[in-house]
């Protein structure tokens, strides 16, 4: 492969080009090694790829927001504009569900919003980028409802670098009971609403879940996860980010290797809880009257509980055991490189 060749494709790769504009500098650069082959250099070529400049860069998002951005930012005005030529495609399909309603969503680089509404239906709402490239389906079967969409990469040289232009947006509305599985490679995950429990999954997105009742497990990997106006069990684990979790009620196994964990709620009597990073700090803030045995230990930073009543039978700098109330619950934080205050 030659150098410019491996160049524009490298570009590609980045996303400092489209495929279209890769595919005309391919075919620049055919054209040109025809002339080379003719005694005229590469000049047309350098050409080409200097012409690219400045306005491909100032167009270029740099880390997690710009990629966030590209995947779900898709304003209505935009829309109007690429369903005229093609670009875009919506789909709007209804479903009649019974007491037990269920939704599994598979997604790709774009947004799910799932929200409470009427009992009775789900309904699904999907805005599929270059749709050509998207197999898509929305399916009932009994009380479950699936949502797929799936992408089907182009062929050629260019294989595998069509995914990063194509998405599907996908909103549902459910009713408040419907328990829900919702997944997708590179996007934000909303969830609202509903009391059905379930679970989140993104590999490249926030996820924010408000208004809440049941058991939840939410997984990303390099964005936050947010908890608002909770009540049941959650499992919640970022790898590169903030946990936050607020106004909220139960047992929490609150997990991150880098960012601040924290906490403002009660925890369930007889519940084991933990909140555990390796680079942050965690921030517990105890509603009402606590009741439970605290186990907090940092290495590098500072351990200290505010909640009056406290009694510990361990107290250093770096490590704090007691218990508060009754100690009818459990609530161990750890940090490697950070501090704990429980307040």
């Amino acid at each position: 492969m030659s150098e410019e060749r491996r160049k524009v494709l490298d570009m590609l790769s980045e996303g400092k080009v489209t495929v279209e504009e890769a595919e005309r500098l391919l075919e620049a650069l055919q054209d040109t090694h025809r002339e080379t082959r003719k005694g005229r250099g590469i000049g047309a070529l350098q050409d080409t790829l200097e012409g690219l400049g400045e306005e491909i860069e100032k167009g270029l998002e740099k880390g997690l927001k710009g990629l966030e951005e590209s995947l779900s930012g898709w304003s209505e005005s935009e829309d109007s504009e690429r369903d005229k030529d093609g670009k875009t495609s919506m789909r709007d399909d209804t479903f009649a569900v019974g007491d037990n309603p269920r939704l599994v969503v598979r997604g790709f680089n774009g947004r799910i919003r799932v929200h409470a509404g009427e009992p009775g239906s789900i309904r699904v709402q999907a805005r599929l980028k270059k749709p050509r490239g998207i197999k898509y389906s929305a399916v009932q079967e009994g009380d479950l409802v699936t949502v797929e969409a799936k992408d089907q990469q182009s062929e050629g040289f260019l294989h595998g670098f069509s995914r990063q232009h194509s998405g599907a947006n996908i909103e549902v509305t459910v009713p408040i009971a419907t328990s829900v599985d919702l997944a997708t490679s590179n996007g934000p995950v909303e969830l609202q609403g509903t009391e059905g429990g379930g679970t989140v999954q993104t590999k490249n997105g926030p996820i924010r879940v408000e208004n809440f009742k049941g058991d939840l497990n939410a997984t990303t990997k390099n964005a936050p996860i947010t908890v608002k106006t909770f009540s049941g069990s959650a499992e919640l684990y970022s790898l590169n980010s903030r946990v936050s979790i607020e106004d909220a009620h139960g047992r929490f196994d609150a997990r991150t290797t880098n960012g601040t964990i924290k906490f403002q709620g009660s925890i369930e009597p007889k519940s084991s809880n933990k909140l555990e990073t390796t680079n942050g700090n965690i921030r517990v803030a105890l509603d009402d009257d606590p009741s439970l045995k605290l186990t907090a230990a940092t290495v590098n930073g500072r351990v200290r509980c505010e909640v009056p009543g406290f009694v510990a039978s361990v107290e250093k700098r770096q490590q704090l055991k007691g218990t508060v109330g009754e100690g009818e619950a459990e609530l161990i934080a750890k940090t490697v490189n950070g501090s704990i205050v429980i307040q």
